[in-house]
């Protein structure tokens, strides 16, 4: 695709962009993250390879019989073929259904007692996308090949491999019965939801900071320069990615300082302020450098996990608080997510957070990206939950816990107040919540300040707080 043929680029000279910021890069972002979380994409290729199959093994239409396909072959008249292959087709619909049941009701259980946010997990889970593939091509196949047989004109008992290719299939659908009731059955566990996101939130920290090590550092961003002008958002939606290289490159060939105003995972209104753009001469081209920046921003309709650390603590947050609610009732799930939003803090210590800058070549600031703290997660992490289980001692002493944890591994001192901050509310939380209990949470929550100021290991956990 030439430059020239985007109209969006047209009349920016010599801009070396590659096939961004056109429509390419943007569509490839979204066709990848559909793929990976449609329902019918693997469902229509076990369809198409199930077809393939029938039609290679009873047509033969390039009249190969391969030698290891001897084995499969069975003995059988057409019409016997036709209904073994009608048998064997009744068999898949019919398991296939009552997997599913099955399948919708630990779905709606997870959805009622933990979160609606958490049915991406299982519609990514290995178990449902191997089992509906196997269960369709099987189904497929037996369809194609009893219709296929039709056309075979070989009166008698003939060896039939596609009778033994259909029971080849047949147990594959069996393994993976077996292999998705086992991995759902092992889900549905409160501690493996939690850890699995807990897990998947890490991976995201970890790829971000790979890529914040590249570029500079940066405790706060500095103020807009006068003169900037606004590229507003094109549609409303959530920010799921920013594509910072097209930008940088954006920014260097055109002579910008690009300042966006919103964070990955930010709502985001059709016409709010997407970006704010600094040109060290007189800006020309506004309406086209507007739609190059637009078009490095990925607005969707939801957010995704992929770039969006936010959202794994929301969801464990969401896990806690739902497991709080009167009708659940079940402090020890939201104890366990406590836990797994310790680890997970206690790992982005290690990482770098907050704002990220992109310099150019010679070291000047071209671009400026918002990006929560570590002191924002951790106030993501504790307020919520902190005000809905303040009468759970378990649960209070949990989020002493935590504050405590990440107090000892946090030096800057912005974070340090949030921490002694965090401690406060929750005392003062809970102490008007449960004032029977609040000496001891108070006591506790004492324990662990005086911890912190001496740089101590914290004190143990009362009784109830296991």
């Amino acid at each position: 695709m030439r430059v020239a043929e985007e109209p969006a680029l047209r009349g920016l000279g010599a801009l070396p962009v590659r096939p961004w910021p056109g429509r390419f890069r943007s569509r490839l972002h979204s066709a990848r993250t559909s793929a990976r979380d449609s329902t019918w994409l693997l469902p229509v290729v076990g369809a198409v390879v199930g077809a393939g199959l029938a039609v290679l093994f009873v047509v033969e239409p390039f009249g190969i019989r391969p030698s290891w396909i001897r084995g499969l072959a069975w003995r059988a008249s057409m019409e016997d073929s036709r209904r073994i292959l009608a048998s064997m087709l009744g068999i898949v619909i019919t398991t296939l259904s009552i997997a599913l049941s099955l399948s919708l009701i630990v779905l709606q259980n997870t959805s009622s007692n933990y979160s609606p946010r958490l049915l991406r997990l299982f519609m990514r889970d290995r178990g449902s996308r191997l089992l509906l593939p196997v269960f369709v091509a099987t189904g497929v196949y037996c369809l194609v090949g009893g219709y296929a047989f039709g056309f075979v004109e070989e009166p008698g008992e003939q060896p039939r491999p596609a009778l033994g290719m259909a029971m080849l299939l047949l147990v594959c659908c069996g393994a993976a019965l077996v292999f998705e009731t086992t991995y759902t059955l092992s889900m549905v566990r409160a501690e493996q939801i939690v850890r699995r996101v807990r897990r998947s939130s890490l991976e995201v920290a970890r790829t971000l900071d790979l890529l914040r090590r590249r570029e500079t550092e940066a405790s706060a961003l500095p103020p807009v320069p006068s003169g900037a002008w606004q590229v507003a958002a094109p549609c409303s939606g959530f920010v799921v990615d920013v594509d910072t290289r097209a930008l940088l490159v954006l920014a260097v060939a055109r002579g910008l300082s690009i300042h966006l105003d919103i964070a990955i995972g930010e709502p985001v209104v059709r016409g709010a302020s997407l970006a704010r753009l600094v040109s060290e001469g007189a800006p020309r081209e506004k309406e086209q450098l507007a739609r190059c920046v637009e078009r490095a921003v990925l607005i969707g309709p939801w957010r995704t996990p992929d770039r969006d650390l936010a959202l794994g603590v929301r969801q464990l947050v969401d896990v806690a608080i739902k497991a709080l609610s009167p009708g659940i009732n079940d402090p020890s799930t939201a104890v366990e997510s406590v836990d797994q939003l310790t680890v997970l803090l206690c790992e982005l210590c290690r990482l770098r957070q907050g704002p990220r800058v992109l310099a150019d070549a010679q070291g000047r600031p071209r671009v400026f990206l918002r990006a929560l703290e570590l002191r924002d997660y951790l106030v993501l992490a504790t307020e919520q939950i902190g005000r809905y289980g303040a009468g759970e001692p378990a649960v209070v002493l949990r989020l002493l816990r935590l504050a405590g944890e990440v107090g000892l591994r946090v030096s800057g001192e912005p974070d340090q107040r949030a921490v002694r901050e965090v401690l406060h509310q929750l005392s003062a939380s809970a102490k008007a919540a449960s004032p029977s209990l609040s000496a001891l949470m108070l006591r506790y929550a004492e324990e662990v300040e005086r911890a912190l100021e001496r740089q101590e290991p914290l004190p143990p956990l009362p009784s109830l707080g296991y």
